[in-house]
């Protein structure tokens, strides 16, 4: 068994109403069997930490009507979770360029290929993955909450993404590979990163292909930091292990 690290978050103002947070799970192209798992995720943390409402956009329908100038005057911040295909994103780069916030999970960077301003936005685009393999995840940057706390290396199941048209010059690593996921050839392989975005703020991770990845505590510790980021609250990060 392993020593599981929580994360445990002192927030200055214990009063703050919560944000409204657009949580996308459409896909055109290929869906993921852990969308479902992903949802009840990332309502548990919302409950668990009361820093935000969900607002679910699960269809195109739903997704243009969510994405519209009218409708992001109220949120605070859009998730892609495991997103594929060409889909509306509408008015989400001007409203995120204004001062969103955005966070991508895994099929986000498969998604919009077509789009080279989504892409240029997100900082990296899907090209391939091998098969669902064992990796050693690397943190690269402990600076950001996202990855403040997290054991490393960690020792992960999962599919690994490799990217192409990686913008290395404008996103900041936080999670990496050091050998390839296809043949064990060492080497830097990204995995999460984060970036301005005009007045806006972005994150990214490539993880959260299956749903008992989405269910360990080490992952649930990645996506709390990630969110508190996007939202902006003051957030005093600190290690706290309990008993194995």
């Amino acid at each position: 068994m392993w020593r599981i690290v929580l994360l445990l978050l002192m927030i200055s103002n214990a009063a703050t109403a919560a944000d409204r947070v657009v949580i996308v799970t459409a896909t055109t192209g290929f869906r993921h069997e852990s969308i479902e798992t992903a949802e009840q995720v990332l309502s548990d943390i919302a409950a668990r930490t009361g820093w935000y409402d969900i607002t679910f956009a699960r269809n195109e329908e739903e997704m243009a009507a969510a994405l519209s100038a009218e409708a992001l005057k109220t949120a605070k911040m859009v998730m892609f979770v495991n997103t594929t295909g060409d889909l509306p994103r509408r008015d989400l780069l001007e409203w995120l360029r204004q001062g969103g916030s955005f966070i991508g999970v895994h099929g986000a960077s498969d998604t919009l290929h077509g789009d080279p301003d989504y892409i240029e936005m997100l900082g990296g685009e899907f090209d391939h993955h091998p098969a669902e393999t064992i990796g050693q995840v690397f943190v690269d940057d402990r600076t950001h909450p996202a990855t403040a706390v997290l054991e490393a290396p960690y020792v992960l199941f999962e599919e690994f993404y490799l990217f192409k048209n990686f913008a290395s010059d404008r996103v900041r690593v936080l999670l990496s590979l050091r050998a390839s996921p296809e043949d064990g050839v060492a080497g830097f392989f990204p995995l999460a990163w984060y970036r301005s975005y005009g007045n806006g703020r972005v994150f990214y991770t490539a993880l959260g292909h299956r749903s008992d990845v989405w269910n360990t505590p080490w992952f649930q510790q990645h996506l709390t930091g990630a969110i508190a980021w996007g939202l902006r609250r003051n957030l005093l990060p600190r290690r706290h292990a309990v008993a194995r």
